[in-house]
């Protein structure tokens, strides 16, 4: 049996806009995931009541959003969610504890509180996109 396509030009241009609708679609989809990983992790910071005389920025204050970047590697593309340089240093001390301090976890919590949420989100907006 053989199939003759006609309009080939057609049918790879088409494909060729398809596909970078399909790139489009994935990249809203990673910033539509990213502002719900951000709003959750907002919620979830631990709040300082330091206001001393050098007091630093709260690391509800700090928290951050990349744009879209591509893993050089495989090529896939994704959005960082994370604290800024001025208080990433110290992001770790809450979520893990010191020797004074008992392990809050606000990272974890927000991680497992987004996971549906994010897919959600993700393929709603690449639904979007490409309708």
């Amino acid at each position: 049996m053989s199939v003759k396509i006609e309009g080939l030009r057609e049918l790879i241009s088409n494909l060729a806009k398809k596909e970078d609708d399909i790139i489009r679609a994935a990249k809203q989809g990673n910033l539509a995931g990213g502002k719900a990983v951000v709003e959750e992790l907002k919620r979830n910071v631990p709040q300082s009541g330091y206001n001393g005389p050098n007091p630093q920025t709260r690391l509800v204050d700090a928290v951050v959003m990349s744009g879209n970047r591509t893993d050089k590697g495989s090529e896939e593309s994704y959005v960082a969610v994370g604290f800024n340089k001025s208080a990433n240093f110290r992001a770790h001390i809450p979520e893990f504890g010191s020797i004074s301090q008992a392990p809050q976890g606000y990272m974890i919590k927000t991680v497992q509180a987004t996971e549906g949420k994010v897919a959600k989100e993700m393929a709603d907006a690449i639904k979007k996109v490409l309708r």
